[in-house]
């Protein structure tokens, strides 16, 4: 059975949200609403960064990999930017906090662009 990587993607998103939720209210006890507002935009720009992606593919698929790392990089400036904007620096072990779900969604997107570009190899 071949699970398809939209699918397999947005259930390991929704999972690191739970997960990280769950310690951040539960073991933490720490506001719920910042890591909601945070998650909010990571989703957003998650959900855009795949788009590009898509895009990407559909138009120059010979320039998909060097795309996403720029992609990479724009979302590292915009995780920069919000981590000021929701004034992380106050919350204890920020860093944990910013940096686990930077490099699983950064996984992710990689992941997905993977998959696309070994989908373009075999047509």
């Amino acid at each position: 059975m071949k699970l398809n990587p939209n699918i397999l993607v947005t259930v390991l998103f929704f999972l690191t949200f739970l997960i990280h939720f769950s310690l951040w209210k539960f073991v933490f006890h720490l506001d719920e609403i910042i890591i909601v507002k945070f998650y909010l935009f990571l989703s957003v720009m998650f959900m855009l960064m795949i788009t590009m992606i898509v895009l990407i593919n559909r138009v120059v698929p010979e320039f998909l990999g060097l795309s996403v790392i720029g992609l990479i990089l724009l979302k590292f400036g915009l995780m920069y930017l919000i981590r000021k904007k929701l004034n992380f620096e106050v919350i204890p072990g920020y860093k944990f906090h910013f940096i686990i779900p930077y490099f699983v969604l950064t996984t992710l997107l990689t992941y997905y662009a993977i998959k696309l570009i070994n989908h373009d190899k075999k047509q």
